[in-house]
């Protein structure tokens, strides 16, 4: 895997190590949740925090084998998941998790508000979102499908083509 796609994979990790102590754990999940649903009426709140946990419960925990999983640790487990087209299904299984926790209206889209409240979900600055929103938005409708949603997210993990407007799918990329 090129140097780009490692940047990428340290970008998510990044992203989803929401405590910044360099270990991704089903406590970041929490945390994430618990910053998000403060703002949501009890029910999403329970929901967001089931959809969010379970991205760690489902898909990330066997990686570290339910300990806290390092840095190089995820990239390596995400070098096998991208090599082996078997597994694609496991890099896709968690986004569609994400995107019904960010559809606060459960409409079934994201709009480019929501789109923003993602990105606070995920400790960056709403005011970035904009330029993530558009380059997702495939048909320009201004709303992001689940199919878009997915299809960004993947190919975020997939491709290696460094003008991919799906490079930024996580906010910008870090060094």
């Amino acid at each position: 895997m090129s140097d780009f796609w490692v940047q990428k994979m340290r970008t998510y990790f990044s992203r989803i190590d929401f405590d910044g102590d360099g270990a991704i754990s089903r406590a970041d999940f929490e945390g994430m949740a618990e910053r998000f649903a403060s703002s949501l009426p009890e029910d999403k709140a329970a929901t967001l925090m089931k959809n969010l946990t379970s991205v760690w419960d489902t898909y990330l925990s066997a990686v570290g084998g339910g300990s806290a999983i390092n840095k190089d640790d995820f990239i390596a487990a995400m070098k096998k998941l991208v090599k082996d087209p078997t597994l694609k299904v496991t890099l896709e299984g968690p986004l569609p998790l994400f995107f019904h926790a960010v559809d606060h209206n459960d409409d079934g889209l994201i709009d480019e508000e929501e789109f923003g409240a993602f990105f606070r979900l995920i400790g960056l600055d709403e005011t970035m979102a904009p330029a993530t929103f558009q380059a997702i938005d495939t048909d320009h409708d201004g709303q992001l499908s689940i199919t878009e949603f997915t299809s960004a997210g993947t190919e975020f993990f997939m491709s290696e083509d460094q003008e991919n407007p799906t490079k930024i799918f996580w906010g910008p990329l870090v060094e």
